[in-house]
């Protein structure tokens, strides 16, 4: 074989790699609407969903007596989330490791997200994560409380979604 067959080879093998990759994240990402959207219809079976693609600033909306707004972080359970401040969300995948200096994996569309009106406005942590940080300042921090409003935005797990559209 002569390289420059190895080399084709070798791409080929990582065009086919991504391909199933992307396509993975596709079917995953479809799955988990169908399974919020189960979840939400079962609870309001006579309203209308309406589910947005993956890059919107949200990914569900619907109105029984209050209308609601649905972002739908999907991470890792072993992630956390840290709120900064009022417009700025990070995921964390080095919990052990993290540190100030660290570059952060901040969550596209919270400023917008934020500034939407007349809504229950709901961060949907799929399918869980391992904490939920608040910083006040550079040195005071708290974790979440369960159902609790931290500027705005209510952060849910999604095990604990249907017990949150119950109490509304």
């Amino acid at each position: 074989m002569e390289w420059y067959e190895i080399l084709i080879m070798i791409l080929a093998v990582i065009l086919l790699m991504s391909i199933f990759f992307l396509g993975f994240r596709i079917l995953r990402y479809k799955n988990t609407k169908k399974i919020i959207s189960n979840i939400i219809k079962e609870k309001y079976p006579d309203i209308n969903l309406k589910m947005y693609k993956q890059d919107n600033i949200y990914q569900f909306e619907f109105e029984t007596d209050k209308r609601y707004l649905i972002k739908l972080l999907d991470i890792n359970p072993k992630n956390e989330v840290i709120i900064t401040n009022s417009e700025k969300v990070v995921i964390n995948d080095d919990i052990k490791g993290w540190k100030r200096s660290t570059k952060p994996n901040f969550v596209a569309g919270i400023k917008e997200f934020i500034k939407m009106k007349n809504a229950i406005k709901i961060v949907l942590i799929y399918p869980d994560c391992h904490n939920i940080t608040k910083y006040i300042n550079e040195s005071d921090v708290f974790l979440a409380a369960k159902f609790q409003k931290i500027d705005g935005l209510y952060y849910i797990r999604f095990g604990e979604l249907i017990e949150f559209l119950n109490k509304q």
